[in-house]
């Protein structure tokens, strides 16, 4: 059985662009991201300035990110997020966690 990991997606948008964008992702995640084997939730976080969107989601395994990445509805939303914005992606795992 694999970790849980996070999949982490600093995107650099127009500010413009920043609510397009996160309506996007808001999207992707209610119709097809959510609905996934292995997803455990997800977090969109928008910069103050509106020039950066963070999307932020918890997998159980690195197996379930691979399969939505590789799943073409999930692709269309990513391609539409990319028409619009600079993403960098990427998957990792906790090595530190703290709360009050």
């Amino acid at each position: 059985m694999s970790s849980p990991v996070t999949f982490v997606n600093v995107i650099d948008v127009d500010p413009s662009q920043q609510q397009t964008l996160i309506d996007i992702l808001e999207e992707g995640t209610r119709n097809v991201i959510s609905r996934r084997s292995g997803f455990v939730s997800s977090t969109v976080l928008a910069a103050v300035d509106r020039r950066r969107v963070v999307n932020i989601a918890r997998w159980e395994s690195i197996d379930a990110v691979k399969a939505t990445q590789n799943d073409p509805a999930a692709a269309e939303y990513a391609q539409r997020a990319a028409a619009i914005a600079k993403p960098s992606p990427g998957i990792f795992t906790v090595e530190a966690d703290f709360s009050a």
